[in-house]
């Protein structure tokens, strides 16, 4: 599955490039394709020391971390909304 939607993708990366038709989604089609896979861009001078770890994934990371305060917020929303009701607020 993973080869067909690299292959897929590398077909479509032509419509996005300047003069195609999708020229202005090329922003949308790049966030896709880096979002999937890794950039195929290499370092061409002295390489930086790297971590394993790169920057999408660390973000990644915060987003889970993120979850437990969405749906406390959510929680206590309703909560709130629940008491004023209760209370006769309008």
């Amino acid at each position: 599955m993973i080869p067909v939607l690299r292959a897929f993708l590398d077909k479509q990366a032509k419509r996005f490039e300047k003069g195609g038709k999708l020229e202005k989604l090329h922003v949308l089609y790049e966030a896709l394709d880096t979002f999937l896979y890794t950039t195929g861009k290499v370092t061409q001078g002295a390489s930086h020391v790297r971590d394993a770890l790169d920057l999408k994934r660390m973000m990644s990371m915060v987003v889970v971390a993120l979850i437990p305060c969405i749906l406390m917020a959510l929680y206590n929303t309703g909560y709130q909304a629940n008491l004023a009701m209760a209370g006769g607020a309008e």
